[in-house]
């Protein structure tokens, strides 16, 4: 059986995987945006670049981290496929300082979720 003929990523998360996505926000944003408050709201892109080989997991936890920040993710990758380095994967659009909010969280999570796929 192909990949393809089975469901997508999103139907092995938990029904309470948004909820764990503003939780983590909740606890890893400041009490006071500092930085957000130095570079504002323009808009602006962010990329996200694969920097050693690897397979990419944990893109539905990347993208409902930005969503939550009124962000948006363009993937030029999917999911559970392998790349060599250096890979532009994603493309993060949004508020600058939005997208600052979510960058650790959402790296972070695909590091590890990435990680794990790889090995």
């Amino acid at each position: 059986m192909a990949a393809a003929d089975y469901g997508t990523p999103h139907h092995l998360l938990p029904p309470t995987y948004k909820r764990m996505v503003s939780a983590w926000l909740e606890e890893d944003c400041p009490s006071f945006d500092y930085g957000g408050f130095v570079v504002g709201e323009e808009v602006k892109e962010a990329r996200l670049l694969g920097k050693s080989p690897g397979m990419v997991a944990g893109v539905p936890f990347f993208d409902e981290v930005f969503r939550q920040l009124d962000c948006t993710v363009a993937w030029h990758i999917r999911e559970g496929e392998s790349f060599e380095p250096v890979k532009h994967c994603a493309t993060v659009r949004g508020p600058i300082r939005k997208i600052l909010l979510g960058e650790r969280v959402a790296l972070n999570t695909l590091a590890r979720c990435s990680g794990i796929a790889t090995k």
